[in-house]
């Protein structure tokens, strides 16, 4: 991951802490603790996030599929 990647992710990553926070706030979910806070979150990134990244992984574009770079070692299945 390039240094402008790295920037472009920590954006996108606080631009979702906002929203997430905001919608915790709206609907009452808990975050006066430490632990809290981090049940509210896992449960945000499990409904909101994951599917869609999970998604991609799954069935990435046509247009993005040749830009992947092959899966390395770590990241394969087997």
């Amino acid at each position: 991951m390039t240094e402008a990647e790295r920037e472009e992710l920590k954006q996108c990553s606080l631009r979702l802490a906002e929203l997430l926070y905001q919608e915790a706030c709206e609907e009452g979910y808990p975050v006066s603790s430490l632990g809290a806070i981090e049940a509210t979150v896992r449960t945000q990134l499990q409904e909101h996030v994951s599917p869609t990244i999970g998604a991609f992984f799954a069935k990435p574009s046509v247009g993005l599929e040749k830009d992947m770079p092959e899966p390395s070692i770590a990241c394969s299945d087997a």
